[in-house]
């Protein structure tokens, strides 16, 4: 993973940062934790993010095992992406981000009582 940030520190919150802190991937992961989503749905609920920055996120996710990608039997066809059984253990993890962020001063949304996380502005 060229440019891809390392600590270098042995911490598994420093190895946890290396595998989703890169800006977009908990976004990424959030998205999916709502279901698999073709690429264009993901673009559509990540309002921002380029196609490029899209494909590093789902490439790297991928390779840390945390997102795969897969074909839909026909006659959809389409390629989905979706959390593995190991990304889906986030879920509570971000939903507690979540919880903690929102009762930040600076979140501006309501959102407590969300099960999914909020998305502050």
């Amino acid at each position: 993973m060229v440019g891809k940030r390392r600590y270098g520190d042995g911490c598994a919150i420093a190895h946890a940062l290396e595998l989703v802190g890169e800006r977009w991937a908990l976004l990424v992961v959030r998205e999916l934790i709502l279901g698999p989503k073709r690429f264009t749905d993901l673009r559509a609920g990540l309002p921002g993010v380029s196609a490029d920055v899209l494909t590093q996120r789902l490439r790297e996710l991928g390779e840390a095992g945390i997102v795969q990608r897969r074909k839909l039997s026909p006659p959809a066809g389409s390629w989905i992406y979706e959390l593995t059984s190991w990304g889906a253990e986030l879920e509570p993890i971000i939903t507690d981000l979540a919880r903690w962020s929102s009762r930040s001063p600076h979140c501006r949304t309501t959102c407590r009582s969300a099960r999914i996380p909020p998305r502050c502005h």
